[in-house]
């Protein structure tokens, strides 16, 4: 019974200390610009999406005038989201006229007239960009390039 004690007092320290792993990290503010053939884009949706080993369910963010975007968590919407690698999503959708989605439209994507104007970017399935959030957030550009205007 004695070598029992022995084994479980050298033990126990690490399983309460957790092997030195500490708390789990919460999220981190991520921020950025999103250029289009070297433009702002506006009322973009950037939307990170975690990759297998990443913690969370990511995070979107929709662009301003000048191309920012600040990310939010996609369940609670707070800021921010865990820190990792991400497989990143930059979609606009545009009305068949090429005018702006209206900002109060409500109508699901599937039901809607309005079709992705960026489908190399815009795929959710297939994304072409991918970014590694670090543990203290930080500034993620996007840089991208329309084949078709140059």
């Amino acid at each position: 019974m004695t070598g029992i004690r022995r084994q479980l007092a050298a033990v126990l320290p690490f399983v309460l200390a957790g092997c030195g792993s500490g708390p789990a990290p919460g999220p981190v503010p991520v921020s950025g610009t999103v250029t289009l053939n070297d433009r702002p884009l506006a009322n973009a949706t950037v939307t990170f999406i975690p990759v297998p080993g990443t913690p969370g369910f990511g995070g979107t963010g929709k662009t301003n005038a000048d191309g920012k975007y600040t990310l939010a968590d996609s369940r609670e919407n707070t800021p921010g989201v865990l820190p990792g690698k991400y497989r990143v999503v930059v979609g606009k959708r545009l009305m068949p006229d090429g005018s702006e989605v209206p900002a109060d439209d409500t109508t699901p994507p599937i039901m809607s007239p309005a079709k992705e104007s960026l489908p190399a970017y815009g795929n959710p399935t297939a994304p072409a960009l991918s970014a590694a959030v670090p543990d203290g957030g930080g500034t993620i550009d996007f840089s991208l390039k329309d084949a078709k205007k140059k």
